[in-house]
């Protein structure tokens, strides 16, 4: 089955989800090398490290302005975490349970409401949010840049609760048909109709239904009848058409 194209992010900045495999759980050892991890990557890579959430069985983070692509910086993150992981552990096997999920920013306002998002995913140990102003891993600079001063920080953070698209990205692995129907006819339009729109404008609302339901190309073309290599190039031309901007 053909993976559905990666949405990009025109400033290169991303909230990045990384599911446990069903039978990992990450302890603070764990955490600990994964945050060294990104650290040292951030050295090499020259991205912005602006946000995290590390529970035992999901770590989600920002990273922003991130000159490499995004399938380039998390590979070799994986790569590192997961060898250190099985020989620490004496663990063989898949360490996470998918690839990644990367939800692009399209503006400055999106990447920080993605850091509200993240700090806000729910209790956690490893949450940035706990002591930003004195995290050795968060790049300091970009929040005084946006806030100015800690205490705008917080209060930003503390008001934002609107978290239910990032949750749901989290929670949910896989939609199935009856779901996808679902959403599509009441969030977007009827499949009928939505066979009658013009080529660019479908694209634009099938690339949206992908990001927002995970579905793949496959699976929306068996519920709509949509031609399968369509659905393909039409993701491709998009993703294509944001790395040219």
């Amino acid at each position: 089955m053909a993976r559905a194209a990666r949405l990009i992010s025109e400033i290169n900045s991303y909230t990045i989800i990384l599911k446990a495999n069903n039978d990992i759980q990450f302890n603070s050892h764990d955490k600990e090398v994964f945050l060294d991890t990104i650290n040292k990557y951030n050295q090499v890579l020259e991205y912005k490290f602006l946000a995290y959430n590390l529970t035992d069985t999901v770590l989600t983070f920002v990273i922003y302005d991130c000159d490499t692509p995004i399938d380039t910086v998390m590979r070799k993150i994986v790569v590192s975490f997961v060898s250190k992981y099985n020989l620490y552990h004496n663990h063989s096997g898949k360490v996470f349970k998918t690839r990644f999920v990367s939800l692009p920013a399209h503006s400055v306002k999106d990447v920080w409401d993605m850091v509200y998002d993240v700090h806000n995913l729910g209790d956690s140990q490893y949450n940035s949010a706990l002591d930003y102003y004195n995290n050795k891993y968060i790049n300091l600079e970009c929040a005084k840049q946006f806030y100015g001063n800690k205490s705008n920080f917080e209060k930003a953070v503390i008001n934002r609760s609107n978290v239910d698209t990032l949750k749901s990205k989290i929670v949910k692995t896989k939609i199935n048909d009856a779901e996808l129907i679902s959403y599509i006819t009441k969030e977007v339009m009827p499949i009928e109709d939505l066979k009658k729109l013009e080529k660019n404008k479908l694209a634009t609302l099938l690339t949206d239904i992908i990001s927002k339901t995970s579905a793949s190309c496959r699976q929306i073309a068996r519920i709509t009848s949509f031609p399968l290599r369509m659905l393909w190039n039409l993701g491709k031309s998009k993703s294509s058409n944001k790395e040219t901007k």
